[in-house]
């Protein structure tokens, strides 16, 4: 009778104990496996974020400097280099406007510098400061409480803007913090700070699968149950969430610097573009594009009238003479003509009821002039008779072969745009009718060009006569690390990068010694004159007029160095000038001055 109450105590004690055991159990689970994620869960009770930049991935030129993301050291953001300007810096300030408090005059100033809803109103957000207002906030901050100046580095270098492209803003809602202790608050940026998560134009928007995330740099202001600032713990800035993949592009980080400041040098507040390859491996090692624009303020720029936001550097153009070195490299290819053939220039000829001028008719023509002359004197007239003899057939097709109208072309560089950034030719079925075909061989009226595409096209004459295709990307990285693509450069005479064969090599020959003799004595003498280069001027009608009512030019200048041993193709564009050798072979010789200075060997 006795045993009954001992079992029944029995049960309690091992159903306590098996309670405890549970629990104590639970307690390890939560302190072990689920432990980091409430430390974090607990500390965002009790703090107030704000969002001042998304992180995204980062883009580099060949070499691995920086051209787009954080840099960590001076050195990796190239500030070390002889063409590099300090790194670019954003100022801002994030307000907590609920633990604003300070001398009335500073508060009045503060709502002036920081516009609406003012520093007393509205969430805690971080709102974007010209440089001197970010200096007197700074300073007002040590005796004003619940305000944090904050200078951040740029996404970007400002350098390759084209190429590198944009981020388009994303949507958040006006406020800009997150926090526990801060009911109805959001994740965001607040107002005058870019919270630009997606890729726009450009690398950004090619690869912002690789180059997105969830990461992204707070100010963190710890506080208690009441959102009051814990005093002593202060704000930190930290970055949260998870890292994002990395872009390497073939450019050369000191021959971009280079390109873009002979165009800033040479065609001062004019477009333009400049792109440089290399012509047996076919990367781009410069695309330079002017107007420029910063791209931490892309939205100041829409209205411009000049459109900064183009790329230029493939973008469609008629290329003018340039074209010539087509209708000269099928009239070679097909026996039509050889260097030494002789034309009797008098200055004009009549093709389909048209007549067509030579720049040289003040004088009464050149004259008898051979084939080879022509082309280095740029003889309208010889031209127009070579490619009447050709016939337009061959020409559409050696100017497909040599990457005019090329859509792979387009693609090749993997950047955004497709058929908008390509040029065209007529379907070589066409039937051109004599003034068509007079003003193809001029390069005007059914021919347009990017200079992307210009530059494949002497390429392929620089190498001896083989196709060479853009490459842009060298490798991207995906979040997790694992390599997507890779494109390993190789010795020049493996002949990677190089396609199947579009001239003969003794036509390709002929070719160089033609584009020779342009810059030693012929339309760039001038300009490029002494220079081991060679190339071709181009002056191309536009159809537009200035404000005088004069007759507006788009000048080129397409090249390769040196003469015997080419290592750098660059092709130039310059809108305005009243010829190519004015502004474009200047801006193509203060690039070419790279080899000459020794540098080249540091791109490979």
């Amino acid at each position: 009778m006795n045993r009954r109450p001992f079992r029944g105590f029995a049960l309690v004690q091992a159903a306590i104990m098996m309670s405890f055991a549970l629990l104590l159990g639970r307690c390890a689970w939560i302190a072990l496996a689920d432990g980091r994620a409430h430390a974090v869960h607990a500390v965002q009770q009790r703090a107030v974020d704000v969002v001042v930049s998304r992180v995204r991935g980062q883009i580099f030129d060949r070499n691995m400097r920086l051209l787009a993301g954080v840099a960590e050291m001076p050195e990796t953001a190239g500030q070390q280099d002889e063409y590099a300007a300090p790194w670019p810096l954003k100022t801002m300030a994030v307000v907590f406007p609920a633990l604003i408090s300070g001398p009335d005059d500073a508060l009045r100033r503060l709502d002036e510098l920081i516009g609406r809803p003012g520093v007393l109103s509205g969430s805690p957000r971080a709102v974007s400061l010209s440089p001197a207002a970010y200096a007197e906030v700074t300073s007002m901050a040590r005796y004003v409480r619940g305000i944090v100046p904050l200078s951040l580095p740029s996404r970007y270098s400002k350098l390759a803007s084209h190429v590198v492209g944009y981020l388009a803003g994303a949507s958040v809602a006006d406020g800009g913090a997150s926090s526990g202790a801060s009911s109805g608050a959001r994740a965001g940026v607040g107002a005058g700070v870019s919270a630009g998560a997606v890729g726009a134009d450009g690398i950004e928007a090619s690869y912002d699968w690789a180059l997105g995330s969830d990461a992204r740099e707070v100010v963190r202001l710890m506080c208690d149950a009441y959102g009051r600032e814990i005093l002593g713990l202060g704000a930190r800035r930290l970055t949260v969430g998870q890292a994002a993949g990395r872009v390497k592009l073939a450019l050369d980080w000191r021959l971009q610097a280079r390109a873009e400041e002979a165009l800033d040098r040479w065609a001062p507040g004019m477009a333009g573009a400049v792109v440089a390859m290399d012509p047996w491996t076919g990367e781009v090692l410069a695309m330079a594009s002017r107007p420029a624009y910063d791209p931490d303020d892309v939205a100041s720029y829409l209205s411009r009238s000049d459109a900064p936001l183009i790329n230029r550097a493939v973008r469609p153009y008629y290329p003018g003479s340039v074209f010539k070195v087509v209708v000269a490299a099928a009239a070679l290819s097909t026996g039509v003509r050889n260097p030494e053939s002789v034309y009797t220039d008098t200055g004009s000829t009549e093709a389909g009821g048209h007549v067509f001028r030579c720049h040289a008719e003040e004088r009464g023509g050149h004259g008898d002039i051979t084939f080879q002359d022509a082309f280095i004197h740029s003889c309208n007239t010889s031209f127009i008779d070579a490619a009447t003899a050709v016939g337009a057939e061959p020409i559409l097709d050696f100017g497909r072969a040599l990457g005019i109208g090329d859509l792979d072309v387009a693609g090749a560089v993997r950047l955004p745009g497709g058929i908008r950034t390509s040029g065209v030719l007529p379907d070589s079925r066409t039937r051109l009718g004599p003034a068509d075909l007079a003003n193809l061989a001029l390069g005007q009226s059914l021919v347009t060009t990017t200079p992307l595409e210009a530059a494949v096209m002497m390429c392929a004459i620089a190498n001896g006569g083989l196709a060479c295709r853009p490459t842009l990307v060298l490798e991207v990285c995906g979040p997790d690390g694992r390599r997507v693509t890779r494109a390993e450069p190789q010795a020049e005479q493996s002949g990677w990068g190089l396609g199947e064969r579009v001239l003969r090599a003794d036509v390709a020959a002929a070719l160089r010694e033609m584009l020779a003799g342009v810059a030693s004595r012929g339309t760039a003498r001038a300009a490029l004159g002494g220079m081991d280069v060679a190339g071709k001027t181009g002056t191309a009608q536009t159809g537009r007029v200035d404000e005088s009512g004069a007759p507006v030019f788009n000048g080129w200048f397409v090249g390769f160095a040196p003469v015997d041993a080419p290592q750098l193709v660059v092709a130039v564009i310059v809108e305005g000038p009243e010829s190519g050798a004015i502004a474009a072979a200047p801006v193509f010789g203060d690039t070419c001055e790279y080899i000459a200075d020794g540098q080249r060997g540091l791109a490979r």
